[in-house]
């Protein structure tokens, strides 16, 4: 299946398209941003980057159409629809990272016990790994769907070893957008060992 067929089946309002898009553009600029600063940061080093983060951001909410409730998380419903219908211009390793991605943009953080995870090879994993957690700031910064959150920009302070993101919104504190993306940090601190901090310009 495409990935435009994918968006049109299965996000079904204009505001979740929109959600989808705009976590894709913040989750592109983070990743060549992050490049920019650590150009030999051999994590962010994978085939097809750019397509696999653009893809898992803009899939990473269809589960929501057939799960809208908490009864099933729609992130792994998402991914298990991936996985069953492939993705037409990836590998089936690359469909699978992608579906893998969408799994763990929320939620736990990939773990041992977990099959689909724990067979594939290293790269793979940390391939995951990084797009997933660039895809949890990207989401927490578009939490409430409401695309305000623009002119992201990362700096990094090599004295104190910590890299900020810069965002142009007068919202982050009066609407908790602060609280959450300190939540769903923990992913990207822990795989790329920094201290991330979000500051309002």
């Amino acid at each position: 299946m495409k990935v435009e067929e994918y968006l049109k089946n299965y996000l079904n309002s204009k505001n979740s398209l929109a959600h989808a898009k705009h976590v894709e553009e913040i989750s592109l600029k983070i990743y060549t941003d992050f490049r920019n600063i650590f150009p030999k940061n051999d994590l962010l080093d994978f085939k097809n980057a750019q397509k696999l983060i653009s893809y898992s951001a803009l899939l990473h909410d269809i589960g929501t159409f057939l799960s809208p409730s908490l009864l099933k998380p729609h992130n792994k419903v998402g991914s298990k629809l991936v996985m069953e219908n492939k993705i037409d211009d990836l590998s089936e390793k690359e469909t699978e990272i992608v579906a893998l991605c969408i799994r763990y943009h929320r939620g736990s953080k990939p773990k041992k016990n977990h099959r689909k995870f724990n067979v594939l090879d290293e790269k793979s994993k940390n391939t995951i790994k990084a797009i997933s957690s660039i895809l949890r700031l990207a989401d927490a910064l578009d939490g409430m769907h409401l695309q305000n959150v623009e002119n992201i920009v990362l700096t990094y302070d090599f004295d104190e070893s910590i890299l900020t993101l810069q965002a142009q919104t007068g919202i982050i504190n009066s609407r908790g957008i602060k609280g959450v993306f300190d939540k769903k940090k923990a992913l990207f601190e822990d795989f790329f060992k920094l201290k991330i901090c979000l500051k309002d310009v």
